[in-house]
This record gives structure tokens, sequence and C-alpha cells, in this order.
């Protein structure tokens, strides 16, 4: 029996019905995407990682809907329908997939996370990794159900957050064992202290900031202000990285 069959009967059983479940941002960890961008240099950091997230949830989304179709379909169907997406299905292999797992039709399965060993994860992993060029759908709504579009920006800001204080307690770190201290860890201690107080300033100064301009317009929405403080986490973390 082909193995693309072998997947099929391997997918995961509905655990609450719930009707057309869409494949949004928050479902998917694009944390390496985002590794990536911030430390490719930039005009626009900000913008480029924007960028970077929304290809790969879109990448992913396109995938997955794409797969929704196999379940329902014979190895012609299923190589049919992603040739129809824009995907190489003879190139991606996909009438002979290597075991992975699938989710289940959309339409009868609540999905909160999409597993790692996933049939998406790993189809979307094989294009990046080895440059496949495809003709997917890129696009993003951001109209009246602008959910991916506020999921896109929200994922945005939750990476340059974590990436905020990963900075900074590498720098705290690094003070023990600065030569400028010496052994004077009176001074040390100060500086120490100095910094963590600045850090919650920049970020109080920030979330202030960002209140202000999204406060007043009648047009301003939770979008703006996680975009807002997107850009400010961002800032921080360039300033940090700049510092030496």
């Amino acid at each position: 029996m082909p193995r693309i069959l072998m997947i099929l009967a391997l997918c995961t059983c509905a655990t609450a019905p719930r009707a057309d479940t869409e494949l949004t941002p928050w479902l998917f960890d694009l944390q390496k995407q985002f590794d990536q961008c911030i430390n490719t240099p930039s005009d626009n950091l900000y913008n480029a990682c924007q960028g970077m997230l929304a290809a790969g949830f879109t990448l992913r989304r396109e995938i997955g809907y794409a797969l929704d179709e196999c379940h329902t379909a014979n190895i012609k169907g299923c190589v049919a329908a992603f040739n129809d997406a824009g995907f190489p299905a003879d190139r991606l292999n996909i009438a002979t997939l290597p075991p992975c797992t699938l989710l289940g039709r959309l339409e009868e399965t609540e999905i909160a996370e999409i597993p790692e060993n996933s049939c998406i994860i790993q189809i979307a992993r094989n294009i990046e990794q080895n440059g496949i060029p495809t003709t997917h759908n890129t696009e993003i709504s951001c109209g009246i159900n602008y959910i991916d579009c506020a999921e896109i920006i929200d994922l945005g800001t939750k990476y340059w957050k974590s990436a905020v204080w990963i900075a900074f307690y590498e720098k705290l770190n690094a003070i023990p064992n600065s030569p400028d201290f010496d052994s004077d860890n009176s001074i040390s201690h100060r500086y120490y202290s100095l910094l963590e107080r600045k850090q919650a300033l920049q970020i109080d100064l920030a979330e202030t900031n960002c209140n202000i301009l999204t406060v007043i317009p009648h047009w301003a929405n939770e979008m703006d202000y996680q975009s807002c403080m997107g850009e400010a986490y961002m800032q921080i973390w360039s300033a940090l990285k700049g510092d030496g």
C-alpha cells in the first residue's frame, strides 16, 4: 500500500467538534523564523521580522489546507490538491510522504497547537530549508475578520518582548566578570540595580507612549497598541545589543 494511505489512517481523532476550524498564527511556533530575522541586518528590522512571521504562517496555513483535502482524496487527488495550492507535489514527494501526524478534518477537529511532528511542519521545513519555490497564497486578511492580522502582530510583540529580556539578562550576567569593576562588588551591585531600574522605566515609558498614541483616535484598537509595543521592544533590544 502506498505510504500516503498509511499516513492518512494515522490522523488524530477529533477531541471536540468545531465547525470550520481555521489555521491561525497562534497555532504555530514561529520562533525559529523570528530568531533568523533578528540575526539578519535590515533597515527596518520590525517590519522585516513581521514579514518573515507572516511568510512562515501563510506557508504552513496553505500546506494545512492542502493536507485537509488529502483526507477525502486518493493519492492522485492529494497530489492535485498540493499542485493547485501552488506547491510542487512531485518535488515534495507528497505521494510518498514519510510518517508524520495529520490533524484530522479541520471541520471536525479542535486544534490548540500544531505538533512539531505534524506533516504541516515537516513539509514547511523542507520548503524553507531547501529553498523550494512555491506560488501559494501569501495573503493575510486584515478586514472585518482580522484574526490572522491581529495574531501576527501579537506573535511579533511576544517574540520581541522575550528577545529583550534575554538580551537584558545576558548583559546582567556579564557584570560580575567585567574587568571594569575589578573586585569592588558594591559598585557592580549598584550598576546591576541601576540597569534593572532603567529597564523597568524603559518598558513603563513604552507602555505609556503606546497608550497615549492609541487611547484617543477613534480608529485605534488593540492591534495598534500591540504593534506599537512590538516596535518599542525592538528599539530596546537594538539598544541592548548595541551597547556591547
